[in-house]
């Protein structure tokens, strides 16, 4: 297909074919009528028609030349608004990416590789300094400063004055000596241009992106300048969430002999019921982070107490006076989970006969927890998303946008990274949503919390003023059980246990059949792992049970003919609080 300045050419020279043509046929109708002695009223309308003939021609030919004038400056407009397209996917991608990179290292490797090639740079770096003003870090690509100290003395002398400015630079070879005042020593590099734009969080600069261009005849332009400085505020945003996540780490791994007991005074959550260690650090985490108001996503198989989970979190936050708002994506179908999240307005559809608030509208100021958010299907995701980023909503059927103000909380069982694999779940979603990650345990990992979670339901399900309890060997037939449905089937099994219980003491046959059968062929420990993992936790279930039956740690390690030394050591390698005794 030809081009616009193609297609110009190729119309002037036809028209210049044309006027040649018609200049040449009236030349010679003219002689002819001379020659034939005609009237000279018949000479002159011919000379009429020729120059009124030229006349149109100029015409035709400045309304082209004008037509292709504008039909230029739309193209050149149309490569720039395709070029603001590209530039403006690439920082939403890079948002996205540096949202969800926590490593400072990685973050800044990939920033430069990016930046660099957006812009055409033939070298680049990207300098961190410290809170003294001097530089900490050089994340650096085609730039060995090592090897050219030369280069490193102009470049670090940009970065410099970018930085005590908190101003960028962009200077070409025209300019270099009033901008950077190293003249002589960027001529014998070879540097035809360079770009400098601090990063600046709030009040303090916390470095520099620094590019260059060498032997070519290509400056920096106004447009590339406009993307450096806000491709530099992508990366001080991800330097921030990785900042405050390092913030969190610290403070989640710092007092680590924190015991359980002083946890749960400073962390509120009387229904989540153990003192496993595995329970013990995912509690300390939520202790830490239920301050903030960082997105979290809660995963963990079903029955394990993802819900309860997000409930403490949100009482012990700031927000805990506000609305706590529960959302089922599972249980809601998808026509209808749009209109509880955003509400409708009166006559949004059929059955709307009047104006109805969601839910996200209803939590504002508190929690919003979306379970099994692994359910919702990815246009009403996109919706979300949009609401994460403007903390705007709209009614269905409404064109007043209402501002909220929400903590996101997230739980599913789902497989997360394989659903977006499969185009199930966005991405963007996905990392915006996991600025913590909490994992809980399922109910076979932590089996020394079954007892107390046994008599905690024996109390929450009694009847009238019934004390209920359970014998031993029922007790030893639930810590030995898989449990595929974690905490919430051990509740329905004790809930069975009252009810048929002949008395206040639950026996063995008031257990489920399928679980007293499976404990009989397969006592403590089941099948479909390896030997050590047998064996291991044939001795957390067995030491359990010994130091249920005994007074003190020294009467169980004498029962289990060990010295008390090995037996401490045997608690701790198998996980086991036995602070109590």
């Amino acid at each position: 297909m030809a081009t616009l300045s193609e297609f110009r050419q190729r119309v002037q020279k036809n028209l210049g074919d044309a006027i040649s043509r018609i200049s040449s046929g009236f030349m010679s109708l003219s002689e002819e009528l001379k020659r034939g002695h005609v009237h000279q009223d018949v000479l002159n309308q011919a000379d009429k028609l020729f120059k009124a003939v030229i006349e149109s021609h100029r015409t035709i030919a400045a309304e082209m030349n004008a037509l292709l004038d504008q039909e230029e400056k739309q193209e050149h407009l149309s490569e720039r608004l395709t070029a603001e397209k590209h530039r403006l996917e690439v920082l939403y991608a890079s948002g996205i990416l540096f949202s969800s990179e926590t490593e400072m290292k990685a973050l800044m490797g990939k920033a430069i590789d990016t930046v660099t090639s957006e812009l055409r740079a033939d070298a680049g770096c990207i300098v961190l300094t410290n809170e003294e003003g001097g530089i900490d870090s050089i994340f650096s690509r085609n730039m060995n400063l090592n090897e050219r100290p030369d280069v490193k003395d102009v470049s670090v002398s940009v970065i410099r004055q970018t930085i005590a400015r908190s101003k960028p630079i962009n200077a070409d070879d025209a300019t270099f000596e009033n901008e950077v005042g190293r003249g002589s020593s960027i001529i014998r590099l070879g540097l035809t241009a360079v770009l400098c734009v601090p990063l600046i969080s709030r009040s303090r600069v916390f470095g520099a992106v620094y590019l260059d261009r060498r032997n070519k005849e290509a400056p920096f332009v106004e447009a590339d300048l406009h993307f450096a400085l806000s491709f530099a505020r992508q990366i001080v945003r991800g330097m921030e969430i990785s900042m405050e996540i390092s913030t969190l780490e610290n403070k989640i791994f710092s007092e680590a002999t924190m015991r359980f007991e002083d946890l749960r005074k400073e962390f509120q959550c009387s229904e989540i019921v153990g003192s496993s260690k595995k329970l013990f650090e995912v509690l300390r985490i939520a202790s830490k982070i239920a301050p903030t108001d960082a997105s979290v996503i809660l995963l963990g198989e079903n029955g394990t107490g993802k819900d309860l989970l997000a409930h403490s979190i949100h009482v012990n936050s700031r927000r805990s006076s506000k609305p706590f708002g529960v959302i089922n994506c599972g249980a809601i179908p998808a026509d209808l989970l749009e209109s509880e999240l955003f509400g409708y307005e009166s006559g949004a559809f059929t059955g709307a006969t009047k104006s109805k608030p969601g839910k996200l509208e209803l939590a504002n100021g508190g929690t919003v927890f979306f379970d099994e958010i692994g359910e919702m299907n990815v246009n009403l995701q996109a919706k979300l998303l949009r609401v994460l980023q403007t903390k705007e909503i709209e009614r269905l059927g409404g064109i007043e946008t209402i501002k909220i103000d929400v903590r996101i909380i997230a739980a599913t069982n789902r497989n997360i990274p394989g659903m977006i694999s499969d185009g199930k779940f966005r991405e963007d979603l996905y990392y915006r949503l996991k600025v913590i990650e909490l994992t809980i345990p399922p109910l076979r990992e932590r089996r020394e919390d079954i007892a107390g979670l046994v008599e905690y339901f024996l109390e929450k399900h009694r009847q009238a003023n019934k004390k209920y309890s359970i014998v031993p060997e029922a007790l030893q037939m639930l810590e030995a059980y898989a449990w595929p449905g974690n905490v919430r089937e051990l509740e329905n099994v004790i809930q069975r246990g009252i009810v048929l219980a002949k008395s206040t003491v639950i026996q063995v046959g008031d257990l489920p059949p399928e679980l007293v059968d499976e404990e009989k062929s397969f006592p403590f420990v089941h099948g479909g792992r390896s030997l050590l993992d047998a064996e291991t936790e044939f001795r957390r279930l067995y030491i359990l049970r010994v130091l249920r039956q005994t007074q003190s740690k020294a009467e169980a390690a004498a029962l289990l003919g060990i010295n008390r030394t090995h037996f401490y050591k045997l608690l701790a390698q198998l996980e086991i609080d036995a602070e109590g005794k």
